[in-house]
């Protein structure tokens, strides 16, 4: 628990901080920036008035004063008070400032007059007359104070509400983003137990959605390799064992008890290379099994003709059928099918091979194509003795080999027809075996052609 409330500490303080750095910076703008603005903007309107009323011929003191808001006086040039709109509280500090202004002569600044108890404040500006003496502009601030006061009572207000808002979407935003996080930290977890089935939900086209689909990947592949593994561990064990055994005792054999008698040596020298040579077409096919059963290559299928690959198989068996007095006929080998060459040529050889094994001497293997619509069905018959109903259902299956096999027939390693159905269940295509009447079929189609 501690690092998943560590990071969703982290990500709620980063979202709160942002929040409480812009309620700040809009207290610095609001109750400071803005008020000085405003003080400054209405004491430049004010300035801008008595400017241009200076500059006329006859000064209307009344309209200035209704103009500006403002208590209007006027000097002559020797500083005497000649003329003014209305009497104002602190009138005769006022009086002081402006004396004091006339007699400097700088009009350029305001100045800003408070009351003997500090809450009323005034802006005096002025502006010299053309004929000698000034006017002088003398207005309160009080509705910048309380516009200032009621901003900072709203600013209080907002304040409390955005920093609510801000504590509710702060939490709400680093739940949201830190479950995702910690949802691909759980799986990258899981997938190192050894639980490859781990499979997380890819939400968007992020960078989380990309490292979710990443963990994703790795575990398809981590899986992939841990069947293969546990595939090639239960194969080799199981099949392995047996070709091993034989090799060791032989050679023990020849080595301690038949070394000195020649034909003996010679015979059971051969059993051992023949074991071997098994041993070989064991592993070859524990291989093969293994990667199928995983998944490790998936098929590729091709349009090729199918007359080659036919030929190709009966050449490579022709040696061990003659030895039998088994002969070949092939008959539909002049189309083209739909399939991955390399894998439709080893079930035709597993296939072929396991015929062999089956078929009584001196008979004939059938090997026949025809098209069904856009598709191809091979046939693979041979003469033998009749396969039982229950068997036909478990031939398909791992090491397992009909009672009728003689121990003489070794071009099996009980892997061959498990091979054929993953082959034929990986490109989908139907599949099955027939036996009545001393004839054993078996039959497969391939892909269709579009």
């Amino acid at each position: 628990m501690l690092p998943r409330r560590h990071l969703l500490f982290k990500f709620f303080a980063s979202f709160l901080a942002m929040a409480m750095l812009t309620v700040v910076l809009l207290w610095l703008i609001q109750a400071g920036l803005m008020r000085d603005s405003y003080l400054n903007q209405l004491i430049a309107d004010v300035q801008q008035a008595v400017s241009e009323a200076a500059q006329t011929s006859t000064l209307e003191v009344t309209a200035l004063s209704e103009k500006t808001g403002a208590t209007i006086l006027v000097l002559d040039a020797s500083g005497n008070l000649v003329n003014t709109s209305a009497r104002m509280p602190m009138m005769g500090m006022a009086l002081r400032h402006v004396q004091t202004m006339f007699q400097l002569g700088d009009f350029s600044a305001s100045e800003i007059i408070s009351g003997s108890d500090s809450t009323q404040r005034y802006a005096l500006v002025g502006q010299s007359l053309p004929a000698g003496g000034a006017v002088f502009a003398l207005f309160s601030l009080n509705a910048v104070d309380t516009a200032a006061r009621v901003l900072r009572s709203q600013l209080s207000l907002v304040t409390l509400v955005l920093a609510l808002a801000a504590t509710i979407l702060a939490l709400v935003l680093s739940r949201t983003l830190s479950r995702p996080i910690l949802a691909a930290t759980a799986a990258a977890r899981r997938l190192a137990a050894g639980q490859y089935q781990t499979h997380l939900t890819v939400k968007g086209q992020d960078e989380i959605a990309d490292l979710s689909t990443a963990l994703n990947e790795l575990g398809q592949q981590l899986q992939v390799t841990e069947t293969l593994r546990r595939e090639l561990i239960a194969n080799v064990s199981h099949e392995l064992r047996s070709p091993l055994t034989v090799i060791q005792g032989y050679a023990e054999t020849v080595r301690d008890v038949t070394w000195p008698d020649e034909r003996k040596r010679s015979e059971q020298l051969t059993l051992i290379a023949d074991e071997a040579s098994r041993l070989t077409r064991v592993v070859g096919d524990i291989l093969e099994y293994s990667k199928l059963q995983a998944g490790v290559r998936p098929p590729s299928s091709q349009i090729f003709a199918v007359g080659p690959v036919l030929t190709s198989v009966q050449m490579r068996f022709e040696l061990e059928a003659a030895a039998r007095g088994i002969t070949f006929d092939s008959t539909g080998s002049d189309g083209d099918i739909r399939f991955d060459p390399a894998q439709f040529e080893q079930v035709l050889t597993n296939l072929v091979a396991n015929a062999i094994n089956y078929a009584d001497p001196d008979s004939v293997i059938r090997i026949h194509v025809h098209p069904i619509d856009a598709k191809s069905r091979i046939e693979i018959t041979n003469q033998g003795e009749t396969i039982p109903a229950d068997e036909l259902t478990k031939i398909w299956d791992r090491y397992h080999r009909s009672g009728q096999v003689r121990d003489d027939r070794r071009l099996g390693t009980g892997l061959g027809l498990a091979i054929v159905r993953s082959i034929l269940e990986q490109h989908s295509v139907a599949y099955g075996v027939e036996s009545h009447d001393h004839l054993i079929r078996f039959w497969f189609e391939t892909q269709p052609m579009h």
